[in-house]
């Protein structure tokens, strides 16, 4: 019998997501609650494991970070990637 290995899922909590992303928690929890037709756009995604336990995967964070890169520092366009 074979059996597949599967890659860990690294996620982190609010805190920790931040700063790794090098944001506030607060920014982060605001950005949480902003919705996806907003102007500035959404926040990474994430998942809610419980109502006061909430993660974000790394390549989530990961993904989100490429979509907000700039193009120039004069455009608000998102790079497409």
């Amino acid at each position: 019998m074979t059996t597949q290995q599967e890659t860990p899922r690294r996620s982190l909590r609010t805190t920790d997501a931040a700063r790794y992303l090098g944001i506030s928690a607060s920014l982060l929890r605001k950005m949480r609650a902003r919705p996806t037709d907003d102007p500035l756009g959404p926040g990474p995604s994430f998942i809610r494991l419980s109502p006061s336990l909430i993660v974000y995967e790394l390549h989530a964070l990961d993904a989100w970070l490429d979509h907000c890169r700039a193009r120039s520092s004069k455009s608000r366009e998102r790079a497409v990637a």
